[in-house]
This record gives structure tokens, C-alpha cells and sequence, in this order.
């Protein structure tokens, strides 16, 4: 079977699911890890297990972070109001920084305390599944109608929290695999990845800037954007800096201050038509193929453990994402705060999915040191994890948006709160 056949099998699946999804009402998230899901138990019952064996290696540390995540977070980014973002920049560092640092130790003493696990692999599987996912996020606030800052807030957060998290993730690793560390090496470990992210990410954006300048030929500048997106994302990565932040920033920087300046609406609306298509592909192949690996991973020895390693994130997104409402309001005062229902909405949008489960099956590919049953342990505790968040917190967020915020709702204000 040729490489592309697996491709064009789960495209074709996730265009007959679009329609069995809209017609039920069913989110599309929850829809495609689903089909994936009961393939991949029909291939076990049929004793099909060969035939996608050849699927389920698709979702690759090197495939997805070098294919399929840049345009990801680039289209994300895109739709990014940066009028919002640097209205409520406070509350999106805020949510991003110490949301990843506190989840990370928070999580990783309690996992610890409360499991088999000793505190290096705690930490580790903390910092793994620290950040939330920018896929799962995005289509969950595309598809609920919420107030444009709320969903500037959390999309920003998303996309944001993933590079700190992944540079977390590497920081731990590290650690891991050395057996031992330096504050100072952590630090400017920290700052070398993010602040030479920023950089790359800026210098880029004006570089694409200037040749928008000077072109007028819609499919050239959708190429440009095709070449901005990758770009930024490898070249930050071979210069030991955070690919996703490069991107990240490229993307806001197109999508708010290069296309309304430098590209004609129709170049625009050819930009963000192109990269549609391209996200709904990439969405589909990493969504189908996580369905598979679930379906196809020997979960039932794990379910104590990834019960408990849910509730300790959900506890732990809670509390320091509540923390923010004293906090601004001692800051800055009262409109720092944001309104109630926001932050339950910010809470239960902290879905975990594709991110984290690339970064466990990372883990295969590396010699950490940690002994078989603790590798074990930490790759079906993502795994496991990774399946309730994108089912069960879909669920809670687009059950509580539709009965907590009225459709097509304007902004309150500065985001007193209520």
C-alpha cells in the first residue's frame, strides 16, 4: 500500500463524517476521534490489525510537528484579534505562564503523592500534559458562540501555552535524562527557546511584510504564506528556538497588520479560504489517527491512574485559573477582573489532545532512563487523559455556553465582572 493511500482513506471518512456530524449535531472533535476509535476496535475484533498498523504511525513526533502543526497554529493565529490580545495581554500571559508552571509542579506532586509514580515521572507526565490543545480548542470556540475577547483570551492561551509547555517538556526531559539540574541552565533554556521564538517569529513577519508589498498575484502570496508558516516554524526549530512561538507570532502579525495593509481583500479571502482547506485536512488525519491509537493502546490496566490524573489537572486548571479573579483585581482593580461565566468557560476549555499525546509518543524515540513500567504508565496516562478531555470537556463547555451566554452576544465592556 503506498504512503498516500492512508491519507486519502481517513480524508475520504472525515468528508462522509462533516455530514453525519452537522446532521446529529455532534462536534466535529468528538466525531473523528470517534470514528477513529471504533476502526481501530473493528480492526482489532476483524483481526485486521496490520492494515492499520499502517495508519496509526502517521501521528509521529516528526510528522506532526513538522507537517502537520505549523499550519495548525498559523490559521489559528491568523483569526487572532490583536486589538483584543493586547487589551487582555495581562490575563493571556497570565493564563499561559503561570497556568504551565503551576500545572506542572501542581500536578506533578499530586500524581506523585497519589500514584506509583516517583516524582521525576510525575513531573514529567505533568509537563506533558500541561499545555492544552490548539486544535481541540479552536474548533470548540469556532463552534460556540461566545463574546469575540473570550474567545480571543482562550485561542490566544492555546496556542501560547503549547510552546511553554513543549519547552517545559524538554526542560523535564532533560532533567530526566541527565539525572540532575541547574536553576541557571533551566532559566536560559526557558528564555533562549521563547525569546529566540519571538525574534525569528519578527523578523520573519517583516520580511513577509516587505514581499507582500510588492506583489499582487493571489496564488504567489498564498504560496508566500505557505513559505512563512514552515519557515518560521524550522528555521526557529534548527536555531534551538520555540518553532510554535515563530509561528505563532508570524501568523498574528499576517493576519492583523500585514494583510490589511499589504494584501487586496481578495488575495486575503484567498489566503484564508486556502489554509481552511489545509487545517480541515490536517485536523481530520491527527483526530482519525488518535481515534486509532486509543482504540488500538491496552488502556483498561490504567484506568485508576488516568482517573486520577484527569481530576488533578481539572483541580489544577481551576484553581489557577479562579486565581486570576483576586489577583487583577488587587493588580489593576476590578476591571481587571472578567466576568464570572468566563472563567468557567476558560476552565473547562483546558482540553488536552494532540499536543500532549505526540510528546508521550516522543518518549519512545529517546532514551529517557525511566525504567518499562513507568514509560508505560506515562504514555497511557496521556493517552487515556487525552481521550476523556476531548470527550468529556467538549461536552461540559458546549453544554454550558449554551445555556450560560445568549447567541451573537456583544462584548461586555471592559469585562467587568458580573
Amino acid at each position: 500500500m503506498l504512503p498516500i493511500v492512508p491519507f486519502l482513506i481517513l480524508l475520504v471518512l472525515a468528508i462522509i463524517l462533516v455530514v453525519v456530524a452537522a446532521r446529529f449535531r455532534i462536534p466535529y472533535t468528538i466525531a473523528l476521534v470517534a470514528l477513529g476509535f471504533s476502526i481501530g476496535l473493528a480492526a482489532e475484533y476483524l483481526g485486521l490489525g496490520n492494515l492499520f498498523k499502517s495508519v496509526s504511525p502517521l501521528l509521529t513526533p516528526g510528522l506532526f510537528f513538522d507537517l502537520l502543526l505549523p499550519p495548525i497554529v498559523f490559521e489559528a493565529a491568523l483569526h487572532v484579534n490583536f486589538r483584543l490580545l493586547r487589551a487582555r495581554a495581562s490575563t493571556i500571559l497570565f493564563l499561559v505562564f503561570v497556568g504551565v508552571v503551576f500545572t506542572t509542579f501542581f500536578a506533578g506532586f499530586m500524581i506523585s503523592y497519589l500514584t506509583a509514580l516517583p516524582l521525576a515521572a510525575a513531573f514529567l507526565l505533568a509537563a506533558i500534559l500541561s499545555p492544552t490543545d490548539p486544535i481541540a480548542v479552536v474548533d470548540l470556540f469556532r463552534r460556540l458562540r461566545v463574546p469575540e475577547e473570550l474567545s480571543t483570551i482562550v485561542e490566544s492561551e492555546s496556542i501560547l501555552n503549547d510552546a511553554v509547555g513543549i519547552v517545559m517538556f524538554v526542560i523535564l526531559l532533560g532533567i530526566v535524562e541527565n539525572g540532575s539540574w541547574s536553576f541557571v541552565a533551566v532559566a536560559g533554556n526557558f528564555l533562549l527557546l521563547s525569546l529566540g521564538g519571538i525574534a525569528i517569529g519578527v523578523l520573519v513577519a517583516g520580511g513577509v511584510y516587505l514581499l507582500h508589498r510588492r506583489l499582487s498575484d493571489p496564488a504567489v502570496e498564498t504560496a508566500l504564506s505557505v513559505v512563512a508558516a514552515y519557515g518560521s516554524f524550522l528555521l526557529a526549530t534548527d536555531l534551538g528556538a520555540s518553532g510554535i512561538i515563530a509561528t505563532a507570532i508570524v501568523g498574528i502579525t499576517v493576519g492583523s497588520w500585514v494583510g490589511p495593509r499589504a494584501m487586496a481583500s481578495e488575495v486575503r479571502q484567498a489566503v484564508a479560504s486556502f489554509w481552511k482547506v489545509i487545517v480541515y485536512i490536517a485536523n481530520s488525519v491527527v483526530f482519525l489517527v488518535m481515534g486509532l491509537l486509543f482504540a488500538l493502546s491496552s488502556l483498561g490496566a490504567y484506568v485508576e491512574v488516568i482517573a486520577v490524573v484527569f481530576a488533578i489537572l481539572f483541580v489544577g486548571r481551576a484553581i489557577f485559573v479562579y486565581a486570576h479573579r483576586p489577583i487583577a483585581a488587587a493588580w489593576v482593580g476590578p476591571q481587571g477582573r472578567l466576568p464570572s461565566t468566563w472563567y468557567n468557560v476558560i476552565t473547562l476549555a483546558g482540553i488536552r489532545g494532540a499536543i500532549p499525546v505526540v510528546l508521550a509518543l516522543s518518549l519512545l524515540t529517546v532514551p529517557t532512563g525511566l525504567p518499562t513500567g513507568q514509560l508505560d504508565t506515562i504514555i497511557a496516562s496521556v493517552l487515556g487523559v487525552a481521550f476523556v478531555s476531548i470527550v468529556v470537556e467538549n461536552i461540559a463547555a458546549d453544554w454550558y455556553v449554551t445555556r450560560h451566554f445568549v447567541p451573537n452576544a456583544p462584548d461586555p465592556g471592559s469585562g467587568s465582572a458580573s
